[in-house]
């Protein structure tokens, strides 16, 4: 006897639920009402942050809205050595002097001027990364690159 009744109460809900949604469906307008269907009609829209290309709510590394230079470590690409942490403003200035190979040159009164490689340059730079005399550091070595280039 129990079995019957719970068949029968799950019978009822079952067409109690059916009847339900055919209703919903029948308010929802129709192609032939001559309304505009659109299938974003019942939902709800969540706006998202500009570059939050996944839409997950935050803007990650390597999404359209991700700023290497103020979001994250401050770490602008994978070739961005450790000497250049910190750079701050001149981070890419940085990462191009460090990248330049070692270098030399020939004086007109016959002497030779050899510089190491980029890296060991700003390595040996006494200024501070992120100071402006760090960043006018930097300038001057890519000038003197530059100028026997």
């Amino acid at each position: 006897m129990n079995r019957s009744l719970t068949r029968r109460a799950r019978a009822a809900v079952a067409a109690a639920v059916a009847a339900g949604l055919l209703a919903v469906a029948a308010s929802l307008p129709s192609a032939s009402d001559g309304a505009a269907v659109s299938p974003r009609t019942a939902a709800v829209d969540v706006a998202y942050a500009p570059g939050d290309d996944n839409r997950d709510g935050r803007v990650d590394e390597d999404e359209s809205g991700w700023d290497c230079r103020s979001m994250g470590n401050g770490v602008c690409g994978p070739d961005v050595p450790l000497e250049c942490r910190d750079a701050g403003e001149a981070l890419e200035l940085c990462a191009t002097v460090a990248s330049r190979p070692a270098y030399g040159w020939g004086n007109p009164d016959g002497s030779r001027a050899d510089n190491p490689d980029g890296r060991a340059m700003v390595r040996d730079l006494e200024e501070r990364p992120g100071t402006p005399e760090f960043a006018a550091a930097l300038r001057a070595l890519d000038a003197e690159w530059r100028a026997h280039h």
